[in-house]
């Protein structure tokens, strides 16, 4: 087990294409002053905090029970990768793209005992931005598409499929639902993707997008029957988690290999919908304002419960990796939008000030 001091990396693990040397005077991350208050459990329960930048992994730290070969379950930040995977089923032509609908992939599970025109709507699209008709809200328990009501069936699939719409469910005029946070939609994502390359999605996931960047080690959930839980709960590696983001941060393609691509890349951190008056939402993916220096810089990340995020800031070629395990707590994903604050962006040099 790695000690709970910090180890640092300049130059040494290559995430990705590197520029210009890093430097002190480029970046300076806090690790003695963030070492010390995990000690003194100011922060809870955070098991890695890493730091890459100009793709070059240049602070690594960890306590707990967190370490190099860790795997850490990464809770909702699964969901993520896999939008990830969607991109890169549509890329190879297994999806014709995201007005794609829900229900002609499950025609042999009909008839539902839920039909609607609503239901027969929904596009990846929708599930993808959290804003479809399913009557599914994992913030209010009595939707009946809440993931605590998901996890006793036996097949999950059938559970999302014949889920009621809500009938109160309306389109803006560009033809955008509201946000709700619905796992289940996460989940049958996956699912599409399954039918749609004939494949367990957990080993298209492998071949396509994590062998390519030599991950090799990962844990799935699954339900009752087997089926892959894309929704939350994969197990990976900090440094594969770093992986993951650095390939998303450049633009798709990592150490000279194009894995997902430049537009679904884009696509997929574009704001397509406000979660609440802090953040957007794109694939999968969340966007926030994170303080910076004296101003703010906008940051796209991954997030599970915990206070798990992998935040890529574009703009300052940096990403982070926190992972945690205050599971179910409140403040746990403030603790680590605190992190990245105060101990990375706060010693960055070059931090763009949006106003």
């Amino acid at each position: 087990m790695i000690p709970a001091r910090f180890l640092y990396f300049a130059l040494i693990v290559i995430l990705g294409s590197c520029s210009s040397p890093v430097t002190a005077q480029e970046i300076s991350v806090q690790e003695e002053a963030l070492d010390t208050a995990i000690s003194k459990e100011t922060f809870k329960e955070v098991t890695s905090v890493l730091v890459s930048h100009q793709g070059s992994l240049i602070s690594e730290q960890y306590w707990g029970v967190g370490g190099v070969d860790y795997l850490n379950d990464t809770r909702s930040a699964t969901k993520s990768l896999t939008a990830m995977t969607v991109g890169a089923a549509i890329m190879d032509g297994h999806l014709s793209g995201i007005s794609d609908t829900m229900v002609r992939w499950f025609e042999a599970e009909r008839p539902f005992r839920f039909e609607s025109d609503a239901k027969d709507a929904i596009t990846l699209k929708d599930l993808l931005t959290m804003s479809s008709a399913l009557d599914c809200n994992d913030n209010v328990w009595e939707t009946p598409g809440n993931e605590e009501h998901m996890y006793p069936a036996r097949s999950w699939t059938y559970f999302v499929v014949d889920m009621p719409t809500d009938n109160t469910y309306a389109r803006d005029s560009s033809g955008q639902g509201l946000f709700r946070y619905c796992t289940a939609g996460s989940f049958i994502l996956g699912q599409i993707v399954e039918r749609a390359t004939n494949q367990p999605v957990d080993e298209y996931i492998s071949e396509r997008l994590l062998a390519p960047l030599g991950i090799s080690q990962v844990n799935w959930d699954r339900s009752p029957s087997g089926e892959v839980m894309t929704g939350g709960g994969a197990e990976f590696r900090s440094r594969d988690l770093m992986k993951l983001g650095e390939l998303v941060r450049q633009g798709g393609t990592l150490d000279g290999k194009t894995i997902l691509g430049e537009d679904w890349s884009k696509d997929m951190l574009t704001a397509h919908v406000n979660a609440n008056d802090k953040q957007d939402y794109g694939y999968q993916w969340w966007r926030r304002d994170f303080d910076c220096g004296a101003g703010s810089v906008s940051g796209w990340y991954m997030a599970g419960n915990g206070g798990n995020k992998v935040a890529i800031f574009e703009e300052l070629d940096l990403t982070v990796v926190v992972t945690a395990q205050l599971y179910g707590t409140s403040g746990m994903h403030q603790q680590s939008t605190d992190i990245i604050e105060d101990y990375v962006l706060s010693g960055h040099t070059h931090c763009k000030i949006h106003g």
